[in-house]
């Protein structure tokens, strides 16, 4: 029995072979760049995320900082539902009390500064603080006569 060859034109024998192989690095190398990409995006997300979380907590702390004045003794860490948390301090401030307009000479303003400093829950460590200056009043001042 004889068998016969096929004569290739030009030694392309393999070629086929070649090319698939050079497209599969070509691919791979764009679904590594993919997930490279998907990868940095979610870790952005995740920091926009936890910073959010943090600015709020620290919003929050200020609002009960604002809300309970004169109570100057700090609250200490104060729990949120969703496991972030906030630390609040009052601190009297170098202003003196202002007149208010539109009241008599008897009245007015008093300021102070809310310190409060928002952390977001475990696992992520991201800190934000935010230092209020509030005008509370109107207020008695003085003799009243």
């Amino acid at each position: 029995m004889t068998t016969r060859r096929k004569k290739i034109a030009g030694g392309e024998a393999g070629s086929a072979l070649i090319i698939s192989l050079i497209l599969l690095v070509i691919l791979t190398l764009i679904g590594i760049y993919a997930i490279s990409i998907s990868t940095t995006e979610f870790e952005m997300a995740t920091y926009n995320k936890t910073g959010k979380i943090a600015l709020n907590a620290a919003e929050a702390g200020t609002y009960y900082g604002i809300d309970f004045y004169p109570n100057t003794i700090p609250a200490g860490d104060l729990f949120l539902a969703n496991g972030a948390y906030y630390s609040v301090g009052w601190v009297d401030s170098d202003l003196p009390p202002e007149i208010m307009v539109g009241y008599g000479t008897n009245f007015r303003y008093v300021f102070f500064n809310v310190d409060s400093t928002g952390h977001a829950p475990a696992p992520y460590v991201m800190n934000r603080r935010i230092l209020a200056e509030v005008g509370f009043g109107p207020i008695p001042y003085g003799t009243m006569y």
